[in-house]
């Protein structure tokens, strides 16, 4: 199969490779008269063909190529050579091995009769660097330094031209494409100009030229197919093409000024594509929306104080509309409302955001997930409908109703409960009398219970919230706020990172719905006391570290998950008659108890600690290399008590990684006596600067990582559809 790569960049060095290492020294021992002889073969535009004979083919040496900027930034051959060990080392540390265990990967040992560098830049300079290197000795330069110089060719495009004649209909577009050779391939895209002008203007923040923006344009289309599900051979088949050919571009934007690019391209056999000419513009408006029959059945009934049933059914199941309900004023049609959408969200909207086809349905019946929930009760509302596809196609169609009054928020009684007590934690439940009533609610100790402070930091924080949304959205209520931000109806929260046999107040603060600040506090004396501390605190014992890739799936049957990671493993002591264990590990070192003391480990890790067995005390966790960890364990005792927390620190290596066979006597040993062997999961929290929930954990269970597969999907790509591209294309780079 084709895979997609493109020629756009060169690598310093021909191999990926960047810590003290090896230097050479005027006193390393040079192999007598060890030299060697290279020949440059054919040179492209983006690649070196050559041969090395050394004098002495049982001689190891290393062979690269550097660009000729680098090379000459160095007054000395030595400085060169301690650069690309230091590179070589960092490439091999990546992997958890030394720099002994990785250079038998990348060193050569007799002749090389078809070597190639290849994804170069044109007309530029080369150096193939080669020098001899001593295995007994730490692979030690142990030869003078060998570089030929080499220059990339000029690169030879296509001798083709386009001509692309736009026949615009609405906003519906045709491109009747006619190239100069039947035979070239080409690759055509079309998008606002505004968006090519952002990108392509040279006083502008990108700065691309047209090609660069065109293989960008490319890329991402690419990319999105991919996601899609659709193989490299489909893509390939659907967005390059040849000879004459008649394109189609639907739902674009309406009244906006669009540009196509064209250019032909070099696509090889192996699904390398390269720019081969330079890029062919051309300009064309659209005009309005093309009008749609579309209708709607809106349907408004069993409305609540902040609920009621909506079900939107359009007349065609499958034409793209917008729908959207809020506060009415009384005065504004339905076409005021909707021009006012798509002032405010069109760009959104061209994008395909915000836009629906088949029936809507909030009416919380069979099929429906819920009634929509409004955000306040005694106030006028209206549902609107409008089709949408690049501009408005239809009418507007628009229903008003008016939610039922609710009772005064100041009249609101609470119920405030703990339960699930630990020695850092305990579950808060909250039920208001009134489910229309917004309010928040927090815990404290009693001594720091300031009625007034509290009230005057909740107006501040409310009215912050209010003028940052309304700088989004200028149309922002109080009520909108107070929907998206505080509790309404029963809640339920954790109270976490307390302190052991310390006592707890609880509060509710009401919010005023007409300016949302402070309307009423209610305070609950004696809400709760944390337990002490459980009597068991158990060890944590480090086993081993072990490379993932020479794991490679033999243990747990996952090579991709473990690739180029490290195994820690570890294991668990000291917690006889517990009732159970529970471990996890986390990022950096936490072993400084009074930096990240057991409670506010505790809060910040409480949803991922995951059960151990106790006839099985081990944990394996995959973790990038050189990257320190902390391994985290608590038992409850008898008495249903958490006791302290265990601590290791962590940090895989290539110097103290263990042997692979290790790793595999001891979990046979574990899965001798049970049927399968589980892997917890594990969590990173924290930077140096303080603790945080990562969103992407270093420490990853490995049992939950699926190899990639390449999806099979076969449906048909139609390539004489264009996919126009958006308002806005944000580089992958950025």
């Amino acid at each position: 199969m084709k895979k997609l790569f493109y020629l756009l960049l060169a690598l310093p060095l021909a191999f990926a490779a960047c810590d003290p290492a090896p230097e050479p020294g005027p006193d390393t021992p040079t192999p007598e008269g060890l030299s060697f002889d290279v020949v440059v073969g054919e040179v492209t535009s983006s690649s070196v063909s050559y041969t090395v004979t050394p004098s002495d083919l049982e001689a190891e040496y290393l062979c690269v190529l550097y660009d000729a900027e680098t090379v000459e930034e160095f007054t000395r051959d030595e400085f060169l050579v301690e650069t690309l060990f230091q590179e070589l080392e960092t490439e091999a540390r990546s992997k958890g091995m030394t720099l002994e265990e990785y250079m038998p990967q990348v060193v050569d040992k007799g002749a090389i009769t078809d070597g190639e560098f290849s994804n170069l830049f044109p007309e530029s300079k080369y150096y193939i660097v080669i020098f001899g290197v001593d295995a007994a000795n730490g692979y030690k330069a142990n030869t003078a330094v060998t570089k030929v110089e080499v220059t990339t060719t000029e690169f030879v495009g296509l001798d083709v031209t386009f001509e692309v004649n736009t026949t615009v209909e609405g906003n519906t577009a045709q491109y009747q494409i006619t190239p100069s050779n039947d035979n070239d391939v080409w690759y055509f895209y079309t998008l606002p100009k505004s968006t090519y002008d952002a990108y392509t203007d040279p006083a502008g923040d990108y700065k691309m030229s047209e090609q660069r923006f065109l293989l960008f344009c490319l890329e991402r289309e690419i990319e999105a197919y991919r996601n899609a599900g659709y193989t490299d051979n489909q893509i390939l088949n659907a967005i390059f093409h040849k000879g004459a050919l008649t394109l189609q571009a639907k739902g674009l934007n309406a009244q906006t000024e669009y540009i196509n690019m064209i250019a032909g391209f070099i696509v090889t056999e192996e699904g390398s594509v390269t720019i081969a000419t330079d890029v062919t513009t051309s300009t064309y408006k659209t005009g309005d929306a093309t009008a749609s029959d579309l209708t709607f059945d809106i349907s408004v009934t069993d409305v609540e104080m902040i609920r009621a049933a909506i079900k939107i059914t359009p007349s065609d199941t499958k034409e793209t509309f917008c729908w959207m309900c809020g506060v009415w004023d009384g005065e504004q049609t339905a076409e005021d409302i909707m021009n006012g959408i798509v002032a405010m969200y069109g760009g959104a909207m061209n994008q395909g955001m915000m836009l629906y086809s088949g029936v809507q349905d909030y009416t919380g019946g069979p099929g429906s997930p819920y009634k929509y929930k409004l955000d306040s009760p005694d106030t006028d509302y209206y549902v609107i409908a409008f089709g949408y596809a690049g501009g408005v196609t239809t009418e507007p169609e628009m229903v008003t109703f008016r939610t039922l009054p609710a009772p005064d928020p100041a009249t609101t009684t609470f119920t405030m409960s703990a339960s699930d007590i630990t020695p850092y934690s305990f579950k808060l439940s909250v039920v208001p009398s009134h489910s229309t009533t917004y309010y928040s609610f927090n815990v404290c100790a009693p001594e720091e219970y300031d009625e007034e402070a509290i009230i005057a930091a909740e107006n501040e924080i409310f009215d912050s919230m209010l003028e940052m949304s309304q700088q989004f959205n200028p149309d922002t209520t109080v009520a909108m706020v107070l929907s998206s931000y505080y509790y309404r109806d029963a809640a339920v929260a954790d109270a976490t990172g307390l302190v052991p046999e310390s006592s707890f107040i609880g509060y509710v603060v009401v919010y005023n719905p007409e300016d949302g600040h402070v309307l009423k506090m209610h305070k609950f004396e004696n809400l709760a006391t944390t337990k002490s501390v459980g009597s068991i605190t158990p060890g944590v014992e480090l086993v081993g570290y072990y490379s993932g890739d020479e794991e490679n799936g033999s243990v747990f049957g996952q090579p991709a998950a473990t690739k180029g990671k490290a195994i820690t493993v570890v294991k668990y002591n000291n917690f006889d008659g517990a009732r159970s264990l529970f471990a996890t590990m986390l990022g950096d070192d936490m072993t400084n108890t009074s930096t990240y003391s057991d409670s506010l480990i505790w809060g910040e890790a409480a949803q991922y600690w995951k059960s151990v067995k106790t006839s099985q005390p081990y944990s394996f966790y995959v973790a990038d290399w050189d990257y320190a960890q902390t391994a985290f364990a608590y038992a409850v005792d008898g008495n249903g008590l958490p006791g302290g927390m265990g601590r290791l620190y962590t940090m895989p290596t290539a110097e103290n990684k263990g042997d692979i066979n290790e790793l595999k006597a001891l979990v046979d040993e574990l899965n001798a006596a049970e049927k399968s062997l589980a892997l917890p999961k594990s969590l990173v929290i924290g930077e140096t600067t303080g603790i945080t929930i990562k969103g992407a954990p270093v420490a990853t269970s490995v049992e939950t990582v699926a190899p990639a597969v390449e999806a099979k999907v076969e449906a048909t790509l139609n390539p004489n559809v264009v996919v126009a591209g958006e308002g806005y294309i944000r580089p992958f780079y950025l």
